[in-house]
Protein backbone atom coordinates (compact mmCIF):
# COMPACT_ATOMS: atom_id res chain seq x y z
CA UNK A 1 0.00 0.00 0.00
CA UNK A 2 1.42 3.32 -0.55
CA UNK A 3 1.38 6.77 1.16
CA UNK A 4 -0.77 8.41 -1.21
CA UNK A 5 -3.44 5.85 -1.31
CA UNK A 6 -3.47 5.98 2.65
CA UNK A 7 -3.69 9.97 2.65
CA UNK A 8 -6.16 10.12 0.64
CA UNK A 9 -8.10 7.12 2.32
CA UNK A 10 -11.32 9.26 4.33
CA UNK A 11 -13.38 6.38 4.73
CA UNK A 12 -13.40 6.42 8.88
CA UNK A 13 -12.83 10.04 9.29
CA UNK A 14 -16.86 10.76 10.04
CA UNK A 15 -17.80 8.82 13.19
CA UNK A 16 -14.43 10.09 15.01
CA UNK A 17 -15.19 13.77 14.03
CA UNK A 18 -18.72 12.73 14.82
CA UNK A 19 -17.30 11.87 18.46
CA UNK A 20 -15.23 14.51 19.12
CA UNK A 21 -18.21 17.24 18.19
CA UNK A 22 -20.67 15.13 20.63
CA UNK A 23 -17.84 15.53 23.32
CA UNK A 24 -17.38 19.53 23.20
CA UNK A 25 -20.94 20.15 22.59
CA UNK A 26 -21.37 18.14 25.67
CA UNK A 27 -18.82 19.51 27.69
CA UNK A 28 -19.86 22.82 26.95
CA UNK A 29 -23.61 22.56 27.79
CA UNK A 30 -22.67 20.97 31.63
CA UNK A 31 -20.09 23.68 31.90
CA UNK A 32 -23.02 26.32 30.85
CA UNK A 33 -25.35 24.29 33.66
CA UNK A 34 -22.78 24.27 36.53
CA UNK A 35 -22.60 28.16 36.29
CA UNK A 36 -25.61 29.17 35.87
CA UNK A 37 -26.99 26.25 38.59
CA UNK A 38 -24.08 28.22 40.58
CA UNK A 39 -25.43 31.55 40.40
CA UNK A 40 -28.65 30.60 41.16
CA UNK A 41 -27.63 28.80 44.40
CA UNK A 42 -26.12 32.43 44.98
CA UNK A 43 -29.02 34.48 44.50
CA UNK A 44 -31.30 31.96 46.31
CA UNK A 45 -28.91 32.34 49.52
CA UNK A 46 -29.36 36.20 49.37
CA UNK A 47 -33.02 36.19 49.15
CA UNK A 48 -33.08 33.99 52.06
CA UNK A 49 -30.42 36.00 53.70
CA UNK A 50 -32.43 39.25 53.24
CA UNK A 51 -35.83 37.29 54.72
CA UNK A 52 -34.06 36.23 57.63
CA UNK A 53 -32.77 39.40 58.58
CA UNK A 54 -36.65 40.56 58.30
CA UNK A 55 -37.83 38.04 60.38
CA UNK A 56 -35.65 39.21 63.31
CA UNK A 57 -36.13 42.66 62.61
CA UNK A 58 -40.11 41.85 62.57
CA UNK A 59 -40.16 39.67 65.83
CA UNK A 60 -37.97 42.38 67.74
CA UNK A 61 -40.07 45.59 66.47
CA UNK A 62 -43.45 43.04 67.49
CA UNK A 63 -41.96 42.32 71.08
CA UNK A 64 -41.45 46.27 71.53
CA UNK A 65 -44.60 46.90 70.30
CA UNK A 66 -46.49 44.51 72.74
CA UNK A 67 -44.55 46.25 75.39
CA UNK A 68 -45.21 49.50 74.31
CA UNK A 69 -48.95 48.50 74.92
CA UNK A 70 -48.14 48.14 79.10
CA UNK A 71 -49.12 51.28 81.22
CA UNK A 72 -45.25 52.26 82.25
CA UNK A 73 -46.31 54.42 84.14
CA UNK A 74 -47.49 52.55 87.32
CA UNK A 75 -44.41 50.02 86.54
CA UNK A 76 -41.73 50.25 89.01
CA UNK A 77 -39.74 47.27 88.14
CA UNK A 78 -38.80 45.60 84.67
CA UNK A 79 -40.94 43.93 82.57
CA UNK A 80 -39.18 41.95 79.99
CA UNK A 81 -40.10 39.50 77.34
CA UNK A 82 -36.94 36.60 75.55
CA UNK A 83 -37.35 35.40 72.11
CA UNK A 84 -34.56 32.99 70.83
CA UNK A 85 -33.23 33.86 67.69
CA UNK A 86 -30.84 32.13 65.43
CA UNK A 87 -26.63 32.55 66.62
CA UNK A 88 -26.21 32.98 62.59
CA UNK A 89 -27.73 33.49 59.53
CA UNK A 90 -26.71 31.95 56.45
CA UNK A 91 -23.44 31.37 58.58
CA UNK A 92 -22.74 34.94 59.41
CA UNK A 93 -23.24 36.25 62.48
CA UNK A 94 -25.52 39.97 62.84
CA UNK A 95 -25.94 42.70 64.68
CA UNK A 96 -29.36 44.21 65.63
CA UNK A 97 -29.31 48.00 66.37
CA UNK A 98 -32.51 49.96 68.23
CA UNK A 99 -32.59 53.75 67.69
CA UNK A 100 -35.47 55.86 68.55
CA UNK A 101 -36.22 58.65 66.47
CA UNK A 102 -38.62 61.63 66.57
CA UNK A 103 -41.40 60.07 64.74
CA UNK A 104 -40.93 56.56 64.99
CA UNK A 105 -38.03 53.71 66.51
CA UNK A 106 -35.73 52.51 64.10
CA UNK A 107 -34.55 48.60 64.24
CA UNK A 108 -31.49 47.68 62.03
CA UNK A 109 -30.76 44.36 61.40
CA UNK A 110 -27.25 43.71 59.03
CA UNK A 111 -25.64 40.35 58.74
CA UNK A 112 -21.85 42.06 59.44
CA UNK A 113 -20.05 39.85 56.42
CA UNK A 114 -22.74 39.97 53.54
CA UNK A 115 -23.39 43.46 53.20
CA UNK A 116 -27.12 42.59 54.01
CA UNK A 117 -29.51 44.23 55.98
CA UNK A 118 -33.27 44.98 57.10
CA UNK A 119 -34.82 47.82 58.97
CA UNK A 120 -38.19 47.77 60.74
CA UNK A 121 -39.54 51.52 61.70
CA UNK A 122 -42.56 51.61 64.17
CA UNK A 123 -44.48 54.60 66.07
CA UNK A 124 -44.71 53.83 70.07
CA UNK A 125 -45.34 55.85 73.33
CA UNK A 126 -42.78 54.81 75.57
CA UNK A 127 -39.51 56.06 75.29
CA UNK A 128 -36.49 53.73 74.03
CA UNK A 129 -33.09 53.48 74.91
CA UNK A 130 -30.60 52.99 72.24
CA UNK A 131 -29.39 49.33 72.13
CA UNK A 132 -26.70 47.60 70.12
CA UNK A 133 -26.46 43.90 70.63
CA UNK A 134 -25.37 40.69 69.31
CA UNK A 135 -27.01 37.58 67.74
CA UNK A 136 -28.75 35.05 69.55
CA UNK A 137 -31.52 34.82 72.21
CA UNK A 138 -32.34 38.39 72.54
CA UNK A 139 -34.77 39.89 75.15
CA UNK A 140 -36.99 43.25 75.17
CA UNK A 141 -37.54 45.34 77.95
CA UNK A 142 -38.77 47.29 80.08
CA UNK A 143 -36.08 49.29 82.19
CA UNK A 144 -38.13 51.36 85.24
CA UNK A 145 -34.77 53.02 86.30
CA UNK A 146 -34.28 54.30 82.87
CA UNK A 147 -37.92 54.52 82.11
CA UNK A 148 -37.28 53.63 78.42
CA UNK A 149 -37.40 49.96 76.82
CA UNK A 150 -34.42 48.48 75.63
CA UNK A 151 -33.10 44.89 74.00
CA UNK A 152 -30.75 43.49 75.42
CA UNK A 153 -28.76 39.70 75.55
CA UNK A 154 -31.37 37.08 76.67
Amino acid sequence: MSLDRLLSDNRAVSPAVTQALTIGITSLLVTGLLIGGSQMVDSQRERVTEEALENVGDGIARDLIRLDAFDTETLNSTVSFRATYPERIADQSYNVEVSPDTSRTRVYVNATGLNRYAVVRFANETNVCPSVVSSGPLAVSYNASADCMEVTRG
